[in-house]
């Protein structure tokens, strides 16, 4: 008499793996993609509006200013990342361009040095915003306008009501180009790549996206929530003060409210590259694509009008745009063909209508 063998258990319990969809449909759920998307499109149809904003002269020109967006956009989406939002990053990115201004024409302290001070000294305030949140719970809106009235009280008191000329060796540097593309734009890119690998495929990014998404699941596993949060406002304070030193190097002599221009982009350039409002997972590789996008926009409007007010409309509809595509799409392709099928599937017959139905 044969018998036939069992099964092995781990053959029985063995899961089928989960149907992720088709390729392409994956790949356009990334918030990455989408802001990509969106870039290309822009670029597009720049020329057949204005067509100088897309020469190789005015591309050259605009890439700097995106680079710096981003850079601080990057420091912004660490924050939304831990559910929070950072008012306070204009005054960081003014005080850092005035610290290595009136430092680094000093002899006595040298250029590095004053970069080293402005980048530091200006992350304490981040540093300051994170602990009052973490360990008294306030509101971050009302915690880092705060913060940002210190750092702007900071400027008024050290410049005296004067702006500093910046050194002509960071002037050189911020306006030089590695093979033909600006180096504050490669700069930018290798602190993306850098960062969203780290967020990405170490242990540390992975717990950083967990505390964003479920600070209570967090703690129970025993994740320590509260250095997230801070690190995330440090960081963020840090970014924008190496983003200020780089656009005084850039402008040589930067006004005392230079950071004012970098908060909406800052926020439009995260939402944009699809990170969400309520925390958790980010895209880096979405908000560097926000903050060109953003850049780009900027230098077409500036065709028609030099407004600032103007600009900032355009920017705000595009906040308002974003966050509403945001919430309805979920960050799936599939959730808009959801939404279709059910705005479809609701509109009355016409023979409900006659029925009074």
């Amino acid at each position: 008499m044969t018998t036939t063998p069992a099964a092995k258990p781990e053959a029985a319990g063995r899961v089928a793996p989960a149907n992720r969809g088709p390729l392409p449909s994956m790949v356009l759920s990334w918030p990455g993609t989408r802001a990509l998307i969106a870039v290309v499109l822009l670029f597009a149809v720049s020329p057949l509006i204005a067509p100088a904003s897309v020469g190789g002269t005015a591309i050259i020109s605009m890439l700097p200013f995106a680079a710096l967006i981003a850079i601080v956009a990057i420091g912004q989406t660490f924050v939304i990342q831990q559910g929070g939002l950072d008012l306070s990053l204009p005054g960081a990115v003014t005080l850092g361009a005035l610290l290595v201004s009136t430092l680094g024409s000093d002899p006595r302290v040298g250029l590095t040095m004053a970069i080293i001070i402005a980048i530091v000294a200006t992350s304490l305030f981040g540093l300051l915003s994170g602990v009052v949140i973490a360990f008294f719970g306030l509101p971050p809106l009302v915690v880092t306008i705060a913060t940002n009235a210190l750092m702007v009280g900071a400027v008024q008191s050290i410049s005296g009501g004067f702006s500093g000329q910046s050194d002509p060796e960071l002037s050189a540097f911020a306006i030089s180009k590695f093979l033909g593309i600006p180096v504050l734009a490669v700069f930018a890119i290798v602190i993306v790549v850098v960062v969203q690998a780290v967020l990405k495929f170490t242990r540390l990014g992975r717990r950083f996206e967990l505390v964003g998404e479920n600070q209570r699941s967090a703690e129970i596993i025993g994740i320590p929530v509260r250095r997230y949060v801070i690190s995330a406002y440090w960081l963020a304070g840090a970014l924008a003060a190496g983003a200020g030193v780089l656009l005084a190097g850039l402008l040589r002599t930067p006004t005392l409210t230079a950071g004012n221009a970098y908060l909406l982009p800052s926020i439009a350039a995260v939402v944009l590259g699809g990170t969400a409002l309520t925390g958790g997972r980010g895209s880096l590789a979405g908000t560097a694509f926000g903050a060109l996008f953003l850049a780009q926009l900027t230098q077409l409007v500036q065709t028609f009008t030099t407004l600032t007010a103007v600009q900032n409309i355009v920017q705000a509809l595009i906040i308002g745009v974003g966050i509403v595509a945001q919430l309805q799409l979920g960050g799936s392709s599939a959730r808009l063909k959801r939404l279709a099928r059910r705005s479809t599937s609701t509109q009355p017959t016409k023979k409900t209508q006659k029925r009074g139905v």
